[in-house]
């Protein structure tokens, strides 16, 4: 099927398998990180770009600030995460369901009195591959 596939122009796409949580440690010392977990260089025609994603897992201590000079989504899947957005003073208490984007010139303080977990897409190549999760592509045949 594989063959077939790319032997007519399309595209197979990518599977990342078992990338939860549970894979993704914080730093000694540290109570919020990222974990990306695949980049690409985009082929799209009009304006190409880097897209990556992963995860982002934050625990009660100090806040995290951000000032973002690209684009990003986070939907929060896990707990609560409490986005302070410093151009209006408004804190967002967003919970699993809740999204929100981040545009360039944005800038925020992330905190959380218990923990939480988000997904993210972003428009920069990647940071901070994280090791647990490499490897992690399904194979086809």
């Amino acid at each position: 099927m594989l063959i077939c596939a790319l032997v007519s122009g399309l595209v197979p796409l990518t599977v990342i398998k078992g990338a939860g949580s549970e894979f993704i440690p914080l730093p000694a010392g540290q109570n919020a990180t990222v974990a990306d977990f695949h980049s690409i260089r985009t082929n799209t025609k009009d304006t190409p770009s880097y897209f990556t994603s992963g995860f982002y897992k934050i625990e009660a201590g100090p806040s995290r600030p951000a000032h973002y000079d690209f684009e990003e989504t986070k939907y929060i899947l896990q707990g609560q995460i409490d986005i302070l957005d410093e151009a209006t003073g408004i804190t967002h208490h967003l919970v699993p369901g809740d999204f929100a984007f981040f545009h360039v010139g944005t800038k925020v303080q992330f905190s959380t009195k218990s923990s939480g977990f988000a997904f993210y897409a972003v428009t920069r190549p990647v940071k901070a591959a994280h090791p647990n999760l490499q490897g992690r592509e399904e194979v086809t045949k």
